[in-house]
């Protein structure tokens, strides 16, 4: 895919508030792609009878930037027509529901309590986005007998059909949690930035999966904050070399980031940086990832293959 540069003229009502920088990507502009979000639904309805498309998001470290990709990576999902539904699995430090500037009342906990049913939790966030908002709920899973097992997963089975893509905010390292969820995606994107800490950190997750002798999903990576294109290729390139030579895993590169303090001002105003500045550096970099993703298909899947939430929970029993 061709890369293009996005203008300097925000198309933003608060386009003032963003700063000007000198242009790192000259050869990088705003894609046709980049326009105002269709309305939102009405309601949340089964939208086809195939599973959903589910797209695990995680990293090494924390301070990466892993939560704030998730939530553009979503909102710039629904420019393509794509009906996304966002789990926020950072069990300890979710805040997905402060990026999208919702104050969500219930979360999976509720329903594992049988407080709400599953339809109840969803929460509405920016057009043509629906999340289930982080709590202790997941970690509750390795404490449920066989019937109550049954019954939430009849529940959660619901949610792969919801939308086009499952899209999961794991949190950061290596904890049971994040393992778990990295193994039951269809794919992972493993999120870095160029520092070398946050490289090692993301390897690890990878040399972790790898030592386990666990399947490890098609895994690509994104490179965060770089200061120019040829970073980020030069960040993937190393970082897929390492993961071929010594795990034997292929590592693809789905693309860079250009840091922008439209970033930071958009996280401050919570609402997702594509949408507040649509043709900043950050956001046409994230709208070329997203095109790139559904540029390839997905994976294929055996026909008999548990669902993503069916995977999840043997992960968790087999903990």
């Amino acid at each position: 895919m061709t890369m293009t540069q996005p203008s300097r003229t925000q198309a933003s009502s608060h386009a003032m508030m963003a700063p000007r920088r000198r242009d790192p990507a000259p050869g990088l502009r705003a894609l046709p792609s980049v326009r105002p979000a269709p309305p939102a639904p009405q309601a949340v309805e089964p939208v086809q009878a195939k599973r959903a498309r589910v797209i695990t998001v995680t990293s090494g470290k924390g301070g990466v930037g892993k939560s704030s990709m998730v939530a553009n990576l979503a909102v710039a999902m629904t420019r393509l027509g794509k009906s996304v539904l966002a789990f926020d699995a950072d069990l300890g430090m979710a805040n997905l529901d402060v990026l999208f500037g919702v104050r969500p009342q219930y979360t999976l906990y509720h329903v594992l309590k049988g407080k709400r049913d599953l339809p109840g939790i969803l929460v509405s966030g920016p057009p043509g986005v629906k999340f289930i908002a982080g709590g202790s709920g997941m970690a509750e899973l390795a404490d449920l007998d066989d019937r109550a097992m049954g019954e939430l997963l009849q529940n959660l089975r619901r949610l792969e059909s919801y939308s086009d893509v499952l899209l999961i905010d794991t949190g950061a390292g290596l904890s049971r949690n994040v393992l778990s969820f990295v193994r039951a995606a269809d794919e992972v994107l493993l999120v870095t930035t160029p520092e070398p800490t946050a490289m090692a950190d993301a390897y690890g997750v990878l040399k972790t999966l790898a030592m386990e002798g666990s399947s490890v999903p098609r895994t690509s990576i994104v490179v965060n904050k770089v200061k120019d294109p040829e970073e980020g290729l030069l960040v993937a390139r190393r970082f897929s070399k390492v993961a071929r030579e010594h795990l034997q895993l292929r590592v693809d590169y789905a693309g860079f980031v250009l840091e922008d303090e439209n970033v930071s001002l958009s996280v401050r105003r919570q609402k997702p940086v594509v949408m507040l500045y649509p043709n900043s550096y950050a956001s046409v970099c994230i709208t070329n990832i997203v095109a790139g993703l559904f540029d390839s298909p997905a994976p294929p899947a055996p026909a008999n293959q548990p669902g993503f939430f069916e995977r999840l929970a043997g992960l968790f029993r087999r903990s």
